[in-house]
């Protein structure tokens, strides 16, 4: 490290699209393909469907509490970027980070996943969680009893599952039984469930993902999480982490994952940094600066990440491409 020779031998790097904030069409295929050509990992977008116009959940992956951005945001629907992403693109990874999957129906959470890593060639990659905002839920009426949303985590915003019609409550119950419901889709020929909040009788549903298995990454940080993480995922997605909070959470999640019964199977850490590309904000990395680039990639990598997804914070088009290019310069050899 420190020399403009040396290869890089960090995590893997993915880079959030700006999918929230006033990108056209082609600004977000610009970021892509910037990323793309960077050889970075992989790119990525959120999962909010519409934020309240008030409301008083707390967000869980901030100190203070709130939600970064402006609340009245335009923001891109996450599957429907990615599709859009993937025809625009042919090797970087597609990964939705993270989908609430308590709002949503699993079994149409799970073709469009499956449909969508058939037609990209193996690229996605799913992130789930509970969800936070109660508000949302009230919006649409729920399918089976339920909806789910994709990612996968347990969501915060409470006020959000409110004007979705969800089920705040029992949103852990839908979660569990939604990864569940995942797994039985993409790996059972003729997939039947049987849960607390969910069954359906064998269906035919093709054609099956490319991917065998389609990564499952479980966020959140509460022991609980880290458990079902552990338990029932693929991977877990870590938010905003400096690198011993994250080792921490990480040799917890080793001991949980040695007592799974998917202790066999491999497993991975990724975590978020918020990034620019110059600037004076000292809880957020200046990637236009080598050195303290790969210090922050070589500490997380230390910690546990195996992959680290840089958020250009400001969601503006060209400083994300300016991280996809700096990135490229800093981290390109030998990634």
């Amino acid at each position: 490290m420190g020399s403009d020779n040396m290869p890089y031998r960090g995590p893997r790097i993915g880079l959030c699209l700006p999918y929230e904030g006033s990108a056209t069409a082609q600004d977000v295929v610009d970021v892509a393909q910037a990323a793309e050509w960077a050889g970075l990992d992989s790119v990525r977008v959120g999962d909010h469907i519409a934020f309240p116009v008030e409301f008083t959940s707390q967000n869980p992956t901030m100190a203070d509490g709130k939600y970064p951005y402006p609340i009245d945001n335009p923001r891109l629907e996450a599957l429907t970027t990615l599709a859009y992403v993937a025809g625009a693109t042919s090797t970087i990874r597609l990964m939705v980070n993270a989908c609430v999957l308590p709002q949503r129906n699993p079994v149409i959470i799970g073709k469009a996943v499956a449909t969508l890593d058939y037609l990209s060639g193996g690229r996605v990659i799913f992130g789930v969680t509970l969800g936070w905002l109660r508000e949302n839920s009230s919006l649409g009426q729920v399918m089976g009893g339920w909806m789910v949303i994709f990612g996968v985590t347990l969501g915060w915003l409470r006020e959000e599952f409110d004007a979705l019609g969800a089920d705040y409550p029992h949103r852990r119950q839908l979660l569990e039984d939604g990864i569940e419901i995942l797994r039985a889709l993409r790996e059972q020929d003729q997939p039947s469930y049987e849960g607390e909040t969910y069954s359906f009788a064998p269906l035919n549903m093709r054609p099956k993902p490319v991917q065998s298995p389609v990564p499952i990454f479980v966020g959140g940080h509460s022991r609980a999480a880290l458990r079902r993480a552990a338990a029932m995922g693929d991977d877990w997605l870590a938010a905003r982490m400096a690198p011993d909070d994250l080792q921490e959470h990480v040799s917890f999640l080793c001991e949980e994952r040695k007592q799974s019964p998917r202790a066999d199977q491999p497993f991975t850490v990724a975590a978020t940094c918020p990034a620019a590309v110059g600037g004076q904000n000292p809880n957020v990395l200046d990637v236009g600066d080598r050195d303290a680039t790969l210090s922050t990639l070589v500490a997380l990598g230390e910690a546990g990440a195996d992959v680290v997804n840089m958020v250009v914070v400001s969601y503006d088009p060209a400083e994300t491409r300016d991280a996809a290019e700096a990135l490229d310069r800093h981290c390109g050899p030998g990634r």
